[in-house]
């Protein structure tokens, strides 16, 4: 036991050591797959919370992943609003319509829930690909960079690095201490039995609206980022096969682990860049590799992991008591 809590703020250290020592010896291609983990990891993150804390899968958090974006697109660079209040204006209003859509949403539940966070989705990028005259349809808004902020030029890779990566990090953090609060106790409750949350006096409906109003934000904030990162944001951000992408990628890591959506994203970046440079079809392969995942292991590679560990530990006590009992 003493060995396992050594072990690891160990490996923390040499983990954050890799992490923001990374501009230094690692290649810039391996710098921006980075960055897209991050800024794609926060969107995983805000799927993967719902399910794990509410039992809930939304469909609709590539909508907010995309419009504190266009928010940010349409008053930061194509009217001069200036930053960091366009930014913080985007990230406001994706807020305040998650707010609204999370009273209507919340009634629901289950696959009713699922399916009007689709269509929701779904009507975003309609509206995105159709509105040419304001939100430009497919070719979306293009242009912006990162800002220089108290002399720090985030146009530079490895400012613009270090900055995604701390804002990831912070996330993480609340995060953690969010579902360790009572308040993440109490959603732990409403996600196992509501009616019992309920009759204890806990305001069930407003701590699931709120609850989906912090997933948004983390998905805005990572939209934001991904803004600013490639210049450009369009109707593919919230696609449906970009909604389905993401849903992969926290099954893949676990859906009901703390680190399944950072663990899986990292993988799918990561398997798809090394698959597209072997053939076109990678999304097949992609494909494939995600069917197996989720037909032989639903609770992910987390999933298997924690199942090999519980049994190497059972192993372990075994041959010791067989041991003792000699």
């Amino acid at each position: 036991m003493k060995a396992q809590t050594v072990r690891k703020p160990i490996l923390f250290i040499l983990l954050a050591t890799v992490l923001v020592s990374m501009p230094f010896y690692a290649s810039p291609y391996t710098i921006t797959t980075f960055i897209r983990i991050f800024y794609f990891g926060l969107l995983s993150l805000s799927v993967g919370m719902l399910i794990g804390q509410l039992g809930v899968v939304s469909m609709a958090q590539t909508a907010f992943f995309a419009m504190g974006a266009y928010v940010l697109g349409l008053i930061g660079f194509e009217r001069g609003f200036p930053s960091p209040w366009a930014d913080i204006i985007g990230i406001v209003f994706t807020l305040v319509a998650a707010f609204l859509f999370g009273m209507i949403s919340m009634r629901t539940r289950d696959m009713v829930f699922m399916m009007i966070t689709l269509a929701f989705g779904q009507v975003l990028w309609s509206l995105g690909t159709q509105n040419t005259s304001l939100l430009h349809g497919w070719l979306g808004i293009v242009g912006i960079r990162p800002h220089t902020i108290f002399g720090i030029d985030f146009n530079i890779q490895r400012n613009f690095y270090w900055a995604s990566l701390l804002i990831f990090i912070i996330c993480l953090a609340l995060y953690w201490i969010l579902i360790h609060t009572p308040f993440g106790l109490a959603l732990n409750g409403v996600r196992d039995n509501p009616r019992r949350m309920a009759s204890l006096g806990y305001p069930v409906y407003w701590l699931k609206v709120v609850f989906f109003v912090i997933s948004a934000f983390f998905a805005s904030l990572g939209g934001i980022m991904m803004f600013y990162n490639t210049g450009i944001i369009s109707p593919s951000a919230m696609h449906m096969s970009r909604t389905s992408w993401i849903l992969l990628c926290v099954i893949l890591g676990g859906a009901n682990y703390f680190w399944g959506p950072v663990i899986g994203t990292t993988i799918a970046v990561w398997f798809e860049v090394l698959v597209s440079q072997i053939t076109m079809r990678y999304n097949t392969i992609i494909g494939i590799v995600f069917v197996l995942v989720v037909l032989f292991s639903p609770s992910g590679i987390l999933g298997i992991a924690n199942s090999w560990w519980k049994r190497k530990n059972r192993k372990s006590k075994n041959q010791i008591n067989t041991t003792q009992n000699v």
